[in-house]
């Protein structure tokens, strides 16, 4: 009998497949933050040059305006997604989206050789996955929302880590300065970004020492450890993976067992 119930339609059409609705969306959306990534990061390397800007400068502020567009973008896009796989795809294709800018500067820029450029996208990457994990982190909307704030907050501080960081410092002890100098910069995107462009020397200051000293005091009694590109890969995505098994925890215990 529940068969022949299923089977009848009194002489109705079957409606509209939600699911393939709700799959058509996701991608729109997608393509949506694809664009919008792409048209703001070469909006910042390319309107500045019209007006003279010299490119070096232009560059440097694409990439952190990059760097920072990722840390705000992917939490938020992330704890608004419905299900983990819409989450990944719609925080992760911010960071896809600046292998763009990337290619741009690859073939524009002498600093940002091919390797280079591979190694500034794994930057972005563990950056944009991070920012998911905590997106997902809590069980309703709202705490996600709240998580991915909180997450946001963090990448933002630690990507300005050279403005707090001589303030710390005023208050550890000098044998434990050059500790905690080199765990602040080593977890910055930034300072892994700039290192990528410095090659082999792998120290931020060899790349625009200049620039450094100017927005920065650290360097000038505070000996500065050396950065690599995969330190801040490696931060984070030690705290994605902690955010993303603090997720499955949450998600076996308010499960119902099966009888």
């Amino acid at each position: 009998m529940l068969t022949l119930r299923n089977e009848q339609t009194n002489g109705q059409k079957p409606g509209p497949d939600p699911g393939g609705a709700l799959d058509r969306r996701l991608w729109w959306e997608v393509a949506a933050i694809a664009a919008a990534t792409i048209v703001l990061q070469l909006g910042v390397l390319l309107l500045p040059g019209a007006f003279g800007v010299a490119p070096r400068a232009v560059m440097l502020a694409a990439l952190m305006a990059s760097g920072v567009w990722v840390a705000l973008a992917a939490p938020i896009l992330a704890a608004g997604a419905r299900g983990t796989l819409a989450a990944v795809l719609r925080g992760g294709i911010v960071a896809d989206a600046t292998a763009v800018l990337l290619l741009v500067l690859w073939l524009t820029r002498p600093e940002v050789t091919f390797f280079a450029a591979v190694e500034m996208y794994c930057i972005y990457a563990s950056v944009a996955l991070c920012g998911v994990a905590a997106g997902r982190v809590a069980s309703t909307p709202a705490g996600r929302y709240a998580a991915a704030v909180v997450v946001t907050v963090v990448l933002l501080a630690v990507q300005a880590s050279p403005f707090w960081l001589p303030g710390v410092c005023q208050f550890v002890a000098q044998g434990h300065k050059t500790a905690v100098v080199g765990i602040g910069l080593r977890a910055n995107p930034m300072y892994g970004i700039f290192s990528a462009m410095a090659g082999d020397s792998g120290f931020v200051w060899h790349f625009d020492a200049p620039l450094m000293y100017r927005i920065t005091q650290l360097g000038e009694d505070i000996p500065v450890p050396v950065v690599r590109w995969y330190h801040p890969v490696a931060s984070h995505l030690c705290a994605a993976g902690i955010l993303a098994a603090t997720h499955l925890v949450r998600r076996r215990r308010i499960e119902p067992r099966g009888t």
